[in-house]
């Protein structure tokens, strides 16, 4: 994760500020919905706002977790109609120092039921907004389609193509014929 301060949807935390747990609202205006709809792809983004929480853990590590409201709006991929889609984002990462997080990738082997190794804060600084976005972005629908949409004249199966004798069924035919 990167600290890019032209991300369309920053909201930069000092883990400094932190002492044991910090609840955090946002939401994104206007101007910011409609630069992520740009980045994201979508036609719009109608609303993006939640109710976070920043707990530290034993040591460096910091928590954040909660849920993020989303509305957005995309075509079909189909009939081209706008389709709204509402969805709750839950939002779960672990963020760390460089030299933390360096000691917890030593075990490469994580079993599918545990934590995902913590991200690096840069600089003491967690990106919450990036953060929102990136888990956005993994779970928004890339083919969107309309109940009901089908698309006439193409199918991805294999063609439906007029059977072909071979020769010799041909020859075959052609001696069983009655004379």
């Amino acid at each position: 994760m990167t600290n890019d301060p032209q991300t369309a949807f920053s909201r930069p935390f000092s883990v400094d500020e932190l002492k044991t747990e910090s609840k955090m609202d946002i939401e994104a205006d206007a101007a910011e919905r409609k630069a992520l709809s740009a980045q994201l792809g979508v036609a719009s983004l109608d609303r993006l706002a939640g109710n976070l929480l920043l707990t530290r853990e034993i040591g460096a590590i910091i928590h954040l977790h909660g849920t993020v409201d989303v509305e957005l709006t995309q075509a079909c991929v189909v009939t081209l109609k706008p389709l709204i889609s509402t969805r709750s984002l839950v939002i779960d990462r672990r963020f760390g120092p460089p030299e933390v997080v360096e000691e917890e990738d030593q075990d490469e082997d994580v079993a599918f039921d545990e934590n995902d190794p913590p991200d690096v804060n840069e600089d003491g600084i967690i990106d919450v907004g990036e953060a929102i976005v990136e888990q956005l972005a993994l779970e928004i629908d890339p083919f969107p389609r309309a109940d009901g949409a089908k698309f006439e004249g193409y199918s991805s199966g294999p063609a439906e193509v007029e059977e072909v004798k071979s020769p010799f069924a041909v020859l075959e035919e052609l001696v069983k014929k009655p004379k």
